[in-house]
């Protein structure tokens, strides 16, 4: 995505259901497995969560917001995604 705009992302979010896994600056959606962006002075840090809701890297850190935005964009689409395909174990033991 080139050129990738802050309205874009936020109708992208929305026309997608990713408010679960997308963390708009700030906590918007859910604290585990989810994509957050943060603008920190003039950068934007993109990052994510594992399934217990802990940093699961160190932030990427970007100059352009739109580099930020596609890449907060793919991490929300990849749990969207897992949490599609999730599947339940059904009772025995193992």
């Amino acid at each position: 995505m080139t050129g990738l705009s802050a309205d874009e992302a936020q109708r992208i979010i929305a026309d997608e259901k990713l408010t679960a896994t997308a963390n708009w600056f700030g906590r918007t959606g859910r604290r585990q497995s989810s994509a957050w962006i943060d603008r920190d002075g003039d950068e934007w840090a993109v990052w994510e969560t594992d399934e217990r809701g802990e940093v699961f890297h160190a932030p990427l850190r970007f100059r352009s917001e739109s580099e930020a935005l596609d890449l907060f964009l793919r991490i929300a689409r990849r749990y969207h995604a897992g949490d599609s395909h999730a599947v339940r174990r059904s009772g025995g033991s193992s």
